[in-house]
């Protein structure tokens, strides 16, 4: 069992955020997704985010267990 206290994962749809800010999604596993947000649906259910080092783009739903943590300068 583990003793380390994770944030709640984000159950609600994601926030207003400008387009090309650098994002840091966590989820309980501790996997990270990293980069640049690429684009949004009009109801912010699910965001696109350009993955930093040329890794491509990833999809993920405001439901996938990620929360947003605040992106390294």
């Amino acid at each position: 069992m583990s003793t380390i206290q994770s944030p709640k994962p984000h159950t609600e749809v994601w926030p207003e955020l400008a387009l090309h800010q650098q994002l840091v999604l966590q989820d309980l596993r501790g996997n990270r997704i990293v980069g640049t947000l690429d684009g949004m649906t009009d109801d912010r259910s699910t965001l696109w985010i350009q993955l930093t080092g040329g890794l491509g783009r990833q999809l993920v739903h405001h439901q996938d267990g990620y929360w947003l943590e605040n992106a390294a300068s």
